[in-house]
């Protein structure tokens, strides 16, 4: 083979394969009112006691945290003597809180480090606790209008880490990733969220290798400000949970390890075929014989149960299976 033939071949095989170009905007891909409630039909119901007060805090990953507002807003209803303290911030300030005693419920977007693990047993004699209680994927968001057919992980590394470690070079232009027509010539706009966030520690530990991220990254402090932002410009690139779709934005697929160009669909975040999938939980202090912060309990139970995953069905997010929240209410538990 010759030299020339090599290096087609190697570049056929850096581009995307072409898919159907008529992708849908991002939010045809969320759930509606109907599938919502079917989805979540074989849960076990919350049944709540006629009264009930105390209160609870939270801190943590933005994505989870804005899970915990729409259940914070229906317990509320349910229980308005209960006191709720909920903040975004981030898994960094919300674990030394928990060490501390001073938050109850930490939401997470990524599993809790070992780490962090080890701190809070050697502090306490037991493992933090933690329950998922939502399926999630993050999504890469393009303009609506931007005809990118597909991408794989090595042109997402190439496209937001300063070393591509997985060796797709330095794209600068869309044409790089083989996009034709007018937008070819247009530099790459990237975004990504503030780095207290969840997801930009996801996508560089699994996508970037470790890697740092480009300098000219343009940093956005909320999920829903990156996502417009890709919706107001053309030539922009963005990742974050597919909750925060918007109709001038559509999602790119992405290369899974069958070869297969997949959307973040519900039933590829289920499956775990579409290749960034990450559940989002809650980590808790519940100790070994059971005891914690009742209202913070109550609270778990509410979330997990079908009606608090159909609210957040309803807001854009996936719902547990009923496995899934059988093995949260086991962790949870019942009051000593």
């Amino acid at each position: 083979m010759t030299r020339l033939a090599i290096i087609c071949l190697v570049l056929l095989a850096w581009l995307p394969v072409q898919a159907d170009t008529n992708q849908p905007v991002a939010t045809a891909l969320l759930l509606n009112e109907k599938s919502a409630m079917t989805l979540t039909a074989g849960l076990e119901q919350y049944a709540h006691p006629p009264k009930f007060a105390g209160k609870f805090s939270s801190i943590g990953s933005g994505g989870t945290t804005f899970l915990m507002n729409h259940w914070a807003a229906e317990f509320a209803r349910l229980y308005p003597d209960v006191e709720m303290d909920i903040h975004g911030g981030g898994p960094a300030d919300g674990l030394p809180a928990l060490l501390d005693g001073k938050v109850d419920l930490v939401p997470m977007s990524r599993p809790l480090p070992a780490e962090d693990i080890a701190r809070f047993k050697k502090k306490f004699g037991y493992e933090p606790s933690q329950i998922v209680v939502a399926q999630d994927s993050i999504g890469v968001f393009v303009n609506k209008t931007n005809p990118l057919t597909g991408l794989t992980l090595t042109q997402l590394d190439a496209i937001f880490s300063s070393d591509a470690k997985r060796g797709g070079g330095r794209p600068e232009f869309w044409s790089d990733l083989g996009v034709t027509g007018p937008l070819a010539d247009k530099m790459i706009s990237r975004f990504c969220l503030v780095h207290a966030y969840g997801s930009p520690v996801y996508f560089r530990e699994y996508v970037m290798q470790g890697s740092d991220y480009r300098f000219d990254v343009q940093l956005e402090p909320v999920p829903s400000s990156l996502v417009q932002a890709v919706g107001a410009d053309d030539a922009g690139i963005g990742f974050a949970s597919v909750m925060f779709a918007t109709a001038r934005t559509r999602f790119v697929p992405v290369q899974a390890g069958d070869g297969r160009y997949l959307l973040p669909s519900y039933e590829n975040t289920l499956s775990g075929a579409y290749p960034l999938v990450r559940p989002l939980r809650i980590v808790f202090n519940r100790k070994p014989d059971g005891t914690m912060n009742p209202a913070a309990r109550e609270f778990l139970r509410f979330a997990v149960s079908r009606r608090g995953q159909q609210l957040i069905a309803l807001a854009g997010s996936y719902p547990l299976t009923t496995e899934q929240q059988q093995t949260a209410l086991q962790v949870i538990g019942d009051a000593p």
